[in-house]
């Protein structure tokens, strides 16, 4: 980000510019302030959990630096991932996609909690355990789930949210969480930048190594700043040449993208036709912290927050608009993951189901919906069902 042009330009505007770039950048930190509300992870280590608490355990590899006993993570880069299993308990009564941390001795009835944590001695053990853990599923449940975080996350925020994720959408699969190097605060956005950069060789290493797994096939859900680091994995594995790993990889689900439309275009034009991969785009016109980078970088919108799918119509992927739906996050940047209406549609469906129903009684829940077809792309309009009374009259494809 050229901070000094965009300086300059904000003041050939005059002083509303530099008001509004000010106003936007302490929104920006105020609000991710706010949300960054994860206290500092350790492993509880339960003599028994009660038996209403679920478990879910995680396959985690960390381009992080180890703290403590190795188990856990900081902000610091490492030169080598780090391979382990942590498990992650969830209490049984909680309103789906939240997450209450512990501020002093955790209760498990109550809280999120990291359970159990095992570093894995190098690739081989950590596939060794991969591929037991598939072994264990039904054949059409052999899907290997990789999570990328985003922007602002430790170690142990992006864990949980995947933890709540895996549980609260019933994603079949063994997950995988990809702990890239943020710093945790919002302050450091060009650091987090930096990382998603130097991490790419790390998620590349790691998606080849998911490739040789026995599972049917890899689906990536990547969040906010961790699309970039995805996309540009991707790319990086197309230049090799490697489609084999590539080819593994069924779908894509991008989660409120802080990428630029124009990047995220060259990024594909570079991954072309080396692979089949379904590319999902979950976008909002209300998301404050991508309307916030969006304004940092002299533009209208980042592809997490399109306001018109013709932007991307010559593009082969789904776009759908979660823009009608509010969430305790106060940003607005978790849409999906934090919005019960969108938990229940989609929970128990494969690979998010956003395929286009044919008809009206395939959706569930107090939703509804409109599809867009245009060229390439697909528009796919999701809003509660009270609100898009007189708005969307039934489900239909516009040609």
């Amino acid at each position: 980000m050229d901070v000094s042009r965009y300086l300059c330009l904000a003041a050939d505007a005059g002083p509303a510019g530099l008001t509004r770039l000010a106003r936007t950048i302490g929104v920006m930190l105020a609000l991710g302030a706010a949300s960054a509300c994860a206290p500092t992870l350790s492993v509880t280590e339960f003599a028994e959990l009660p038996r209403e608490v679920a478990q879910q355990p995680i396959l985690t590899v960390s381009g992080r630096a180890p703290v403590h006993d190795a188990t856990l993570f900081g902000r610091e880069r490492s030169e080598a991932l780090s391979y382990g299993v942590h498990t992650v308990s969830i209490p049984p009564e909680r309103e789906p996609g939240r997450i209450r941390y512990p501020r002093g001795t955790p209760d498990p009835m109550r809280h999120f909690t990291l359970a159990f944590a095992e570093t894995l001695d190098g690739q081989d053990a950590f596939l060794g355990g991969l591929n037991r853990k598939l072994s264990q599923l039904d054949e059409e449940e052999r899907i290997l789930v990789v999570f990328v975080h985003g922007y602002n996350e430790t170690f142990g925020s992006g864990l949980f949210r995947f933890a709540q994720m895996m549980h609260d959408f019933e994603i079949p699969g063994v997950p995988l969480y990809f702990a890239w190097p943020s710093a945790g605060d919002p302050r450091f956005y060009a650091y987090d930048l930096d990382s998603v950069f130097i991490s790419r060789d790390g998620l590349a290493d790691t998606l080849r190594l998911a490739a040789r797994a026995q599972a049917d096939r890899i689906m990536i859900i990547a969040h906010s700043m961790g699309s970039m680091l995805t996309l540009e994995a991707l790319r990086d594995l197309s230049e090799a040449g490697e489609s084999e790993v590539l080819a593994r990889i069924g779908q894509v689900a991008l989660m409120s993208p802080d990428l630029s439309v124009d990047v995220f275009r060259s990024q594909l034009a570079t991954i072309g036709d080396a692979s089949d991969i379904d590319f999902i785009v979950f976008t909002s016109t209300r998301d404050r912290a991508l309307r916030a980078s969006a304004v940092l970088r002299g533009q209208t919108d980042r592809l997490g927050s399109l306001r018109s799918v013709e932007e991307v119509a010559d593009l082969r992927l789904t776009v759908v608009d979660v823009s009608g739906f509010n969430t305790a996050d106060p940003l607005r940047h978790s849409t999906l993951t934090m919005s019960p209406e969108l938990i229940a549609l989609f929970a128990g469906t494969r690979d998010f189901g956003v395929e286009a129903p044919q008809q009206a009684g395939a959706v569930r829940g107090p939703l509804s919906l409109s599809v867009n077809v245009v060229r390439q792309a697909t528009e796919i309009i999701l809003a509660p069902a009270a609100a898009a009374a007189g708005a969307i009259e039934g489900t239909g494809a516009r040609q």
